[in-house]
């Protein structure tokens, strides 16, 4: 291959200062735009014991098909998941035992027998519902 047929190569050296001048130019324009009104953060909820048992107390609900996420088009029925966090809640009330006011005291004994109700339930129905699908009377006496 001849020296005239090799590719050649152009080099420009003020290729930095271009890169330099249109960066400045750049970092001029987004000084001078107009700045969007910065909204201030929700301030966070404080963090407290109530806030942790109904946290827990939500999740709960969640699995046992009482509240839903906002984008969900079926409510599903997690038994598991939600035994899990009832349990959960359990070991939080007996691990804090003499050391909870006694409106924290309450308010996890109430969550506790909320869920715990709304557990049994769910589960009947649960147990009703594959009676029926088994073709079986949940209703009849054996």
């Amino acid at each position: 291959m001849a020296d005239d047929d090799k590719p050649k190569i152009i080099i420009d050296e003020d290729w930095k200062t271009q890169v330099q001048r249109e960066k400045e130019e750049a970092r001029k324009k987004a000084e001078e735009a107009p700045k969007p009104e910065e909204k201030a953060a929700p301030e966070a909820e404080e963090a407290s014991f109530e806030g942790l048992v109904s946290g827990l107390a939500m999740q709960a609900m969640i699995a046992l098909g009482v509240l839903a996420p906002r984008d969900a088009k079926e409510v599903m029925i997690d038994l598991r998941g939600a035994k899990y966090v009832i349990d959960l809640l359990i070991v939080l009330r007996d691990k804090t035992k003499g050391n909870l006011t006694p409106e924290e005291q309450g308010y996890v004994a109430e969550s506790l027998a909320d869920l715990q109700q709304t557990y049994v339930l769910r589960s009947q129905q649960l147990q009703e519902a594959a009676l029926r699908q088994a073709g079986i009377d949940p209703n009849l006496k054996p």
